[in-house]
């Protein structure tokens, strides 16, 4: 965060894409959060159900704080759904064979 956060403070993004579920992850979404800047999350919505692992608790934290939610499946839009999350915040990316 330490690093991340003069970073954003020279360039100034419009949006930063945050992607799975690492500390980084999370961590990059807080500053974001803090700073005012939005936050895209790829691979949004996935559930391990299991709050002992640490990547859980980053799903959890990054999702609540992202602001556009990046969807691999259905069953993480339901997981989104389930908790609440309006479907406007979300999207699924399609697969085009």
């Amino acid at each position: 965060m330490t690093r991340f956060e003069p970073v954003v403070l020279e360039q100034k993004p419009d949006w930063v894409v945050v992607v799975g579920d690492v500390n980084s992850t999370m961590a990059c979404s807080l500053v974001c959060s803090k700073l005012g800047v939005k936050v895209a999350h790829v691979e949004a919505g996935l559930r391990s159900f299991d709050r002992t692992m640490p990547e859980e608790v980053n799903r959890l934290v990054t999702d609540s704080l992202a602001d556009l939610l990046l969807t691999p499946s259905e069953d993480a839009n339901e997981n989104l759904r389930k908790e609440g999350v309006p479907r406007k915040r979300s999207a699924r990316r399609q697969r085009h064979d």
